[in-house]
């Protein structure tokens, strides 16, 4: 079972992460919000190094399953992100074919006759 020892490897590392989360005391607010931010980046990496080793083992059925799992999610977590980076191409996009229309309009006002 390869798969076990790398799931051995990651969960000492989340089991202290957590212990970490439980006991600080985070007096401070600037040292509570680094140090909240550190133990996030932490349990990101820690999170991804198993989602890399999952993927690799996993068969090409079990790889589909988990992007379709995780695929709402993604979405749903860049889509405000994606719209607000959009929003001002789309714009001028859109300005552009109001302009072209009303110029291309305005050019042959006889084809109506």
């Amino acid at each position: 079972m390869a798969g076990r020892s790398d799931t051995a490897t990651v969960e000492p590392l989340l089991e202290e992460l957590i212990k970490e989360i439980m006991t600080s005391t985070g007096s401070d607010t600037t040292d509570g919000s680094h140090h909240e931010d550190a133990i996030t980046a932490a349990l990101t990496e820690a999170a991804a190094m198993s989602l890399t080793r999952t993927l690799s083992q996993a068969s090409g059925f079990e790889k589909v399953l988990l992007v379709g799992a995780l695929a709402p999610a993604l979405a749903d977590a860049l889509a405000p992100a994606l719209a607000k980076a959009l929003v001002p191409e789309i714009v001028r996009a859109l300005s552009q074919v109001c302009g072209l229309d009303a110029t291309a309009g305005e050019s042959v006002p006889g084809a109506s006759h």
